[in-house]
């Protein structure tokens, strides 16, 4: 058998869409007295109130009674609310919650703090330390770095998420596979290379750390994974099959939280390396060009998912991509210098910040150039879920033809088993 972690993983899905679908309605708890512990592991302050993720809990904190710390230990006592039926029109927003992770939300009654957890504590510390340093010298532009840097997209303006929209780039703002290559690459430049198991131990330990402080999302940790596996294949000096190894990732996602699928950022990030891996190649024979050929290969399994859920296709993705994609390393990288040198020398961190904010009004001014094109994006009012189902069908029908006909031919000893993206 060619791939099979690919054909558990598809087992599992199914069994999971089956399980989840057949799953009883449970409301027995819904708008109970609950007394709940755990670590503050996230925070979120809004408007109207502060949103913590202590445990598996959302919880909400309405009157902004206490304002708690990232790796603090808390009891908190509120009203728990069942995420069963909770829909807003045609939108699970239960489902939603779940598929991040948590079982239920709870509105904050009283609260206090029983304990302290050092490791997060510590990293909440250089969380706040990396956002307030990049507020003071990036002003208007520090959330856009925040959201590339910490995964912090939640304070971008609604213009501005959807210019990111309109042009198909509004995977930069939420750190992905790009996101973690380039700052795991920055960390083997300075340790000088991943050549003994030392070095490779405190890359593990410094991607487990960040992925920490960003929030161990499921594009995030789906990222540092596939990372992770990536380079110690490179240590052992072993190839590796994407395609299987992606498989492994989906398997382990699946058996933590069945309710993962329904994850958009999940679908995207799951759909677009797999994308990459199959396509990247074939349309690469077609472009000559890396850049385009990685844009197009990422649309081809992803465009069904952001046509009918998030009710639209940009048009012009690829000129978009072709236009950020290339700054985005030097944008990381100035901007974790900059945050380096802000104790050290203070007029050097602000001249290295202001060549980074003149590159990132750049590519904001082209990015609003394009979004602003009545063509660039393709609005569609009533997603009908048919269409992604026949896309689908008709696609993955190909891609097992292509598999059969690959497999017939290694039997034949006429084709390795890898193939590599040029």
């Amino acid at each position: 058998m060619r791939r099979p972690l690919l054909i558990i993983f598809i087992v599992l899905l199914f069994i999971d869409l089956i399980h989840i679908n057949l799953k009883s309605i449970d409301v027995s708890k819904d708008n109970e007295i609950v007394i709940v512990e755990g670590l503050v592991k996230g925070k979120v302050e809004k408007q109207k109130y502060d949103q913590y993720k202590i445990g598996k809990f959302i919880v909400n904190d309405y009157g902004k009674k206490k304002s708690l710390q990232i790796g603090q230990i808390v009891k908190i006592k509120g009203r728990y609310k069942s995420l069963d039926n909770m829909k807003f029109k045609d939108f699970d927003y239960g489902r939603y919650i779940r598929s991040t992770g948590y079982e239920a939300i709870i509105y904050v009654d009283k609260c206090e703090v029983i304990n302290s957890n050092y490791l997060y504590i510590s990293i909440g510390k250089v969380k706040k330390y990396i956002k307030d340093t990049l507020r003071y010298l990036y002003k208007d532009k520090s959330d856009f770095i925040n959201s590339i840097i910490l995964g912090s997209s939640e304070y971008l303006s609604t213009e501005e998420k959807d210019m990111f929209m309109r042009t198909g780039t509004s995977h930069i703002i939420a750190i992905s596979g790009l996101h973690t290559g380039l700052i795991c690459s920055m960390i083997a430049f300075i340790i000088r290379g991943i050549n003994n198991i030392y070095k490779l131990i405190l890359l593990f330990i410094i991607i487990f750390l960040y992925s920490i402080m960003v929030g161990s999302s499921p594009s995030i940790v789906r990222s540092l994974l596939f990372t992770m596996i990536m380079y110690t294949a490179i240590f052992l000096d072993r190839k590796r099959d994407g395609i299987s190894t992606l498989s492994l990732i989906g398997i382990f996602f699946i058996i933590n939280n069945p309710y993962i699928i329904y994850n958009a950022s999940f679908q995207l990030s799951f759909l677009a390396t797999l994308s990459i891996i199959y396509f990247c190649s074939y349309v690469n024979d077609i472009f000559k060009n890396r850049l385009i050929s990685v844009t197009i290969s990422a649309n081809i399994l992803t465009i069904p998912i952001i046509y009918y859920s998030f009710n639209g296709i940009p048009i012009l993705s690829i000129l978009g991509n072709m236009i950020i994609v290339p700054c985005i390393g030097i944008i990381i990288y100035l901007s974790i210098a900059s945050v380096a040198m802000f104790r050290i020398n203070l007029y050097l961190a602000k001249l290295v910040a202001y060549f980074n904010k003149e590159v990132i009004n750049i590519i904001y001014y082209f990015l609003d150039k394009i979004s602003i094109l009545s063509f660039s994006y393709i609005e569609v009012d009533n997603p009908k879920f048919y269409c992604v189902v026949i896309y689908y069908i008709i696609l993955f029908s190909y891609m097992i033809y292509k598999e059969l006909k690959t497999m017939k031919e290694q039997e034949n000893e006429l084709q390795g088993y890898y193939k590599e993206c040029q």
